[in-house]
């Protein structure tokens, strides 16, 4: 038990998870919109001004302090034409606009001030679209040598110039509220082989940009912001090239949202930045995607999920929410990802309750721990490579028990839940793949004497903290030919075990659920694997 409280003690960062959410300044929802994100998912294909104003109104409505819209990316610059040389422009859906007066980045500045919302400039920093490279972006010797796609290199001065002399020309040109530096899009800056030596870099070109932020700031009387788009843990940043830290100390940066690639990751540790953040005058926006596992492609978070994430969040010194890859909920309009027609104005709504963390708490909470990289490089995120042996890149957290007896294993999970409280109730919901239960398509074994014995079956003891959930608190269920696609990933064999969770065996924050195999079917042959836990959460009746 000792070694367990040590363990569960070292899961708590330096920012201790609080009950009692206290989110800094004005903005809460700062939402990221990619290139085409508006044009190619909710503009009609022949757009008008009118119809882009009305896109900000929709994201005005339902609550979006920021639009962090991208207008640049590795294969040009989009919502205008830039006059610097070595910038191409890449045609988009909002170049239709028939406006003689204002460019489709007028426009949208003009109306996100109009409604309040600032409008930030975002540059896909690490960008590695393949396709129609031109200018600097076509020169292969500014490349990143060991990085599939050819992203740019910012150990060269000239990329480094050349992303400058692009934020020049936009601080001249157009009324932006500031820029987001999306390291995010694909990760890598620097070489895989010295990206850990090239902090002093990446920092020394922050302090410039922010230097003429601040010039432009005092001219136009108003702050330009700087925000950084971040991989989500100290140690993805600090091997990518990104001191996180000295960028925040030294306030070269006004908002950090740190993100994982692709998913959400209900597991992360944000108050390791909340650590730094709450020390300075830096906001802290944590990221969340509309997906969650790489082998499960086809489901979406819910507004339930969603909930449950930004409790997470919020609890760990968040100010607030971002979005990455939302119009996912929608973009089946155009049938280009499964995403809902419907999704588009509905799912933006759910943003109004993502704002405030009281209002969070008035509804049910759903959270997802699942193995996020499952089916990519062995459970390797995008920041690493295929084969990667380095932790710090992979995230498919999960239980692996041999097949003997006694094999047993441990999954840190967290939710920013209070049991105690009257009338709320909890279960967990775990999917256990490989084990062998009753319903499956075995023979019953007959005895000397002639009577029948039911099939054997796997039996595995479930613990939460250190404290066994009794046999009798558990529901199964043995779904006799495994689990469909339909329903996630397909299984060939599986268990479903459900039971509630109450306090004070469940803590506020990180948990520990452990796993034993107690008895074993001599037939089975594969290990048994953990990897799919859920929590629902249903508050009080008001």
């Amino acid at each position: 038990m000792a070694s367990l409280m040590m363990e569960m003690a070292q899961a708590q960062d330096t920012f201790k998870l609080t009950t009692t959410p206290k989110p800094r300044g004005d903005v809460r929802i700062v939402y990221a919109s990619d290139h085409e994100n508006i044009s190619s998912y909710i503009l009609t294909h022949n757009p008008t001004s009118d119809e882009l104003r009305g896109v900000i109104d929709m994201l005005a409505s339902n609550g979006v302090d920021i639009l962090a819209q991208t207008v640049f990316q590795k294969n040009g610059v989009g919502w205008f034409w830039p006059e610097h040389p070595d910038h191409a422009h890449w045609s988009g859906g909002v170049d239709k606009i028939n406006d003689k007066d204002e460019l489709p980045i007028e426009l949208a500045i003009d109306q996100c001030h109009k409604r309040e919302i600032k409008f930030v400039a975002k540059f896909r920093m690490a960008d590695r679209h393949p396709h129609g490279e031109a200018g600097l972006a076509s020169k292969k010797e500014f490349w990143i040598p060991d990085v599939p796609d050819g992203g740019m290199d910012y150990t060269h001065p000239e990329v480094r110039d050349w992303m400058f002399a692009l934020v020049e020309e936009i601080v001249c040109r157009f009324d932006v509220d500031g820029f987001e530096f999306d390291y995010i899009r694909w990760m890598h800056t620097f070489p895989r082989a010295t990206a850990r030596e090239c902090h002093p870099i990446m920092t020394a070109f922050l302090r410039r940009v922010r230097q003429r932020l601040n010039e432009a700031s005092e001219a136009k009387g108003r702050k330009l912001l700087l925000g950084a788009r971040v991989p989500q843990t100290l140690k993805e940043c600090a091997a990518l090239g990104y001191d996180v830290a000295r960028w925040v100390k030294d306030d070269l940066i006004d908002y950090l949202v740190p993100c994982d690639f692709f998913m959400t990751d209900f597991k992360a540790k944000f108050e390791d930045f909340a650590a730094l953040t709450r020390m300075s005058n830096c906001m802290l926006y944590p990221a969340v995607h509309p997906k969650f596992c790489w082998a499960d492609q086809d489901r979406f978070m819910s507004l339930e999920n969603y909930r449950a994430a930004a409790r997470n969040l919020y609890a760990a010194g968040a100010d607030g929410i971002s979005t990455f890859n939302y119009m996912y909920h929608w973009c089946g309009r155009y049938l280009t990802y499964p995403g809902r027609p419907s999704g588009y104005p509905l799912s933006l709504a759910w943003l109004r309750e993502l704002r405030d963390p009281a209002q969070i708490a008035e509804g049910a909470r759903h959270y997802l721990f699942y193995p996020m990289y499952e089916g990519h490089w062995n459970g390797v995120c995008p920041g690493g490579a295929p084969g990667e042996t380095d932790p710090t890149f992979i995230k498919r957290d999960r239980i692996v028990l041999e097949r003997k007896l006694g094999g047993s294993g441990k999954y840190r999970f967290r939710i920013s839940e209070d049991l105690s409280a009257p009338g709320i109730q909890a279960e967990m919901i775990l999917m256990i793949e490989g084990i062998l239960g009753p319903n499956m398509d075995c023979p019953p074994r007959i005895q000397r004497d002639g009577t029948f014995l039911p099939p054997a079956q796997d039996k595995v003891e479930i613990s939460i903290n250190g404290i066994v959930i009794p046999p009798e608190h558990m529901k199964l269920a043995w779904p006799p030919r495994g689990r469909p696609k339909e329903y996630g990933r397909p299984f060939q064999t599986c268990s479903i075990f459900m039971f509630p969770l109450q306090s004070p065996t469940v803590v506020f924050g990180d948990n520990i659920l452990g796993a034993k195999v107690v008895a074993l079917d001599e037939t089975g042959e594969n290990s048994i694997v953990i990897d799919e836990l859920e929590v629902t959460v249903v508050p009080p009746p008001m």
